[in-house]
């Protein structure tokens, strides 16, 4: 059975994962203290650990940097949420992206010419910029505080969708919502006009709450929705898949998480 070392903030996660044990007998989750990231990987090694899930976004920046090897997505977005132990070394990863590709996947959710819209900035909100670009997209806006903030957002998008950077509160924002297919937000400060959702809308919200407010009115119009256990379950199934070299099974884990 392999060690999987599991960094959250999330004090509930952290609960639900503690000594998780996979049915099939192929890993154990050890939830561990967040701490030094350097540190972190001699244990890793020293202790014979498959590798660890970087679910902490304050660490993954410095889970890239101390990585011996990285993919081209964890190098793109600058951040590594899944780390590899191998007798080469350390490899980070970046699976949120791809884990949002899965999670939509399994509604038969289809990105090609959609009109996407993203709440938030930050290493997350690229994640999710990139892999709906890599899905084909017609078209992606990012919405953050700032228009800077915006702009850092989009940096390495593959070519083909319409790409925009606006403030949160820019005057073209209602009408990228309006016309949005999917809604992903990333950061619960910034709110959505309930007289914007309707049945054409699937929402993904990445906020604490498992039913927060926009969700709750979202699925009472009919809306696909989403919350951040779902994306948490296939996140953490691609990065054990990763690790153990082929698929664990996302179900296991939804069920978990929806309970809690």
């Amino acid at each position: 059975m392999h060690l999987v070392a599991v960094l959250s903030a999330d004090a509930d996660l952290r609960h639900a994962l503690r000594s998780y044990r996979d049915a099939q007998g192929r890993f154990l989750l050890h939830p561990v203290p967040a701490g030094g990231v350097e540190e972190l990987y001699r244990g890793l090694q020293r202790l014979d650990f498959a590798g660890a899930l970087v679910l902490d976004a304050g660490l993954q920046a410095e889970a890239l940097r101390h990585a011996d090897r990285s993919s081209l997505d964890a190098q793109e977005v600058g951040a590594a949420d899944t780390i590899t132990v191998t007798p080469g070394g350390v490899i980070a990863e970046y699976n949120l992206g791809r884990a949002v590709a899965s999670l939509l996947g399994s509604a038969r959710w289809d990105a090609r010419e959609a009109e996407a819209v993203l709440l938030g900035s930050g290493s997350t909100a690229r994640g999710v910029a990139r892999e709906l670009a890599s899905m084909g997209a017609a078209s992606i806006a990012v919405l953050a505080e700032s228009p800077a903030d915006a702009e850092r957002t989009l940096p390495g998008l593959a070519a083909g969708p319409t790409v925009l950077a606006r403030a949160a509160h820019d005057p073209l924002v209602p009408t990228l919502l309006e016309r949005a297919d999917l809604l992903v937000r990333c950061d619960p400060s910034l709110r959505v006009p309930e007289s914007l959702l309707g049945p054409h809308l699937t929402l993904l919200d990445l906020v604490p709450e498992p039913v927060s407010g926009i969700r709750r009115r979202a699925m009472s119009v009919g809306a696909l929705t989403f919350n951040r256990r779902d994306l948490d379950a296939y996140r953490i199934e691609l990065g054990l898949s990763h690790m153990l070299g082929g698929p664990v099974g996302v179900e296991p884990l939804l069920e978990l998480f929806h309970a809690l």
